[in-house]
């Protein structure tokens, strides 16, 4: 049942040790889908067959995980020739009249259970009753797997742009059975894998050397970080967190976004970013916790080469104040607009300094014992916070998508929260709209439908101060 080995990098796999600390590492979406009025149409069973035809062209829905035996290198991924579809895709309905609310709170209990890692690391839920003519597609998949940038792929691979598309021809080739996937084989490549990543980390060792030795160069690095590293306050947002989740969802237009954005000489990333922090502002000013210090957002880069489609990740983090410690909407929508500037010098500072790989030479054992000590130590709670909460913003498509012959009504993205970070807001663009996903930590923020009116209303605000 299994093809090539292939080990995952450090930072692939980074992801998968992270869950040591008790904390889902999978993002996914969740879309709103108009079922066909044909005699006899059920998506579910639509959606089966759709991903049997679609599936040799998703090679991240085929892998399956390995362990390194004797953990000599990290995990490795191989690919399925036969999948389980009826465990990989669920059904559920939701009880009553159904309805938003009844789906948000649904969508935060699936988001809080594990991945399983005997099988592939994603799992679709076709959830009934939403609303009269419409269906729900909960997806998680484990972020070890991709990035934003990769899911984008991914959606390519099993979206169309019309509801009966033209068949394509499926480009996979067939893989090697079970029997050939033996123990000294994961060795095998597990210590390939991991004398590679050491060569590469010893090949780099003369260049960091000389770094150390001229101590010009070194101090102008440490200035450099010092000068472009922010500290967060302390938030209610910066504590340990617990295992269960939160979700809201709202859509903004986007022409009316970028309305804005262009009335007042800004981009729409920095009007995204402003109508997020005037709503924490608001939520935090309301229940007597704003710092007199503005919040700081984490913002994933992708370091992705234009045109690379990997099925993996390739990203990196900057930091972008928020301005909430300005009452003012128009000034503090400038200040980030400062703030956004500073982003691409700030990647130079960083970039270079965020490994994407290390040896996996034990590192199964190390690397989720850090994670383990990181939240029995509630580490996260003790050094200065670097972020307050993390904003995400991807470019998703302009059209409508259809999925197994169904249109796609809204499409709205799910994240991650960990120890330190209780709340992270995900956008994407779909088809004239921003799709704003707010995925919580329960214990901290259990109310995040809250946050999403006021996003809402935040962009309201703007829109109403745009000179005539």
């Amino acid at each position: 049942m299994a093809k090539r080995l292939k080990p995952l990098s450090g930072l692939d796999a980074a992801f998968l040790y992270l869950e040591a600390a008790g904390t889902p590492m999978h993002v996914g979406s969740v879309m709103l889908i108009e079922v066909p009025k044909r005699r006899g149409y059920d998506f579910h069973s639509a959606l089966v067959k759709h991903l049997t035809e679609r599936l040799p062209r998703a090679p991240a829905l085929r892998r399956v995980l390995h362990e390194a035996p004797l953990t000599l290198g990290h995990p490795m991924w191989s690919e399925a020739t036969e999948i389980d579809l009826a465990a990989q895709v669920k059904k559920r309905r939701l009880a009553g009249s159904g309805g938003h609310a009844k789906l948000m709170s649904l969508v935060g209990k699936l988001h809080s259970e594990m991945l399983a890692r005997d099988r592939p690391m994603w799992q679709f839920v076709v959830i009934d009753n939403v609303a009269p003519g419409i269906v729900a597609l909960y997806s998680k998949i484990h972020h070890a797997l991709l990035d934003g940038q990769g899911g984008i792929a991914l959606a390519q691979a099993l979206l169309d742009i019309e509801a009966k598309p033209k068949a394509r021809a499926a480009k996979a080739e067939p893989a090697a059975p079970v029997a050939r996937l033996r123990q000294r084989d994961l060795a095998k490549a597990a210590t390939r894998s991991s004398v590679r990543q050491f060569s590469n980390l010893l090949r780099a060792l003369p260049a960091t050397l000389k770094l150390a030795g001229d101590w010009k160069q070194a101090v102008g690095m440490i200035g450099s970080l010092r000068e472009n590293v922010l500290l967060a306050p302390r938030t209610v947002f910066n504590q340990q967190i617990g295992p269960e989740r939160s979700y809201a969802a709202v859509s903004l237009p986007i022409d009316e976004v970028k309305r804005v954005a262009r009335g007042f000489g800004v981009s729409l990333n920095d009007v995204v970013m402003a109508v997020c922090a005037g709503a924490l502002r608001g939520l935090l000013l309301k229940v007597g916790e704003l710092p007199k210090k503005s919040l700081i957002a984490a913002m994933p880069v992708s370091l992705r080469e234009a045109g690379n489609q990997d099925a993996n990740n390739q990203v990196s983090m900057v930091q972008c104040a928020l301005a909430t410690d300005i009452a003012d909407p128009l000034e503090r929508l400038q200040a980030i607009h400062a703030s956004t500037a500073q982003i691409k010098r700030r990647i130079a500072a960083f970039k270079d300094l965020i490994p994407t790989d290390f040896p996996g030479l034990a590192a199964p054992i190390w690397a989720a014992g850090l994670s383990r000590l990181w939240a029995r130590g509630r580490i996260a709670e003790r050094l200065p916070p670097l972020a307050n909460v993390a904003i995400s913003n991807v470019p998703g498509p302009p059209i409508p998508l259809y999925l197994a012959g169904a249109k796609l009504q809204h499409y709205y993205p799910v994240s991650i929260v960990t120890h330190g970070l209780a709340i992270n807001i995900t956008v994407q663009s779909y088809a004239g709209q921003l799709e704003f996903g707010l995925t919580c930590c329960k214990d901290i923020v259990s109310r995040p439908d809250i946050v999403a009116k006021a996003i809402a209303a935040a962009l309201t605000e703007l829109s109403e101060r745009l000179p005539e």
